[in-house]
């Protein structure tokens, strides 16, 4: 097990309510399911994409990568209804150099 700390403000409050151990599992799960999620984002229909836009901007305000969590919300709020605009290839793009960018910290917390 790693001995990092938490990479940021967010994920050091939830270590002091549920353990580090615990949030190491979580930031594990997050990092091993956030790209299984991004290429079923990038596939679907536009009720689908909606969902996982949503659950990933929750999962990443979790992880404390509030800039992917806005670019979540952004996308997600897009997606809400029938009319607006749907995903881009820049949007995955943007999408997975947020991911690239917090990955690093969160997988030296972990001990990845």
């Amino acid at each position: 097990m790693s001995n990092v700390p938490p990479p940021n403000e967010a994920l050091a409050e939830l270590a002091s309510v549920l353990g580090e151990d615990n949030v190491r599992t979580l930031t594990q799960t997050f990092l091993r399911d956030f790209p299984v999620s991004l290429k079923e984002l990038a596939g679907g229909n536009r009720a689908n994409r909606h969902r996982i836009a949503h659950s990933l901007k929750s999962n990443a305000r979790l992880m404390g990568a509030m800039g992917l969590s806005q670019r979540m919300a952004e996308l997600e709020k897009r997606l809400e209804g029938p009319t607006g605009a749907d995903l881009t290839p820049a949007d995955l793009a943007a999408i997975q150099a947020d991911f690239d960018q917090i990955a690093p910290p969160l997988r030296a917390f972990i001990g990845a």
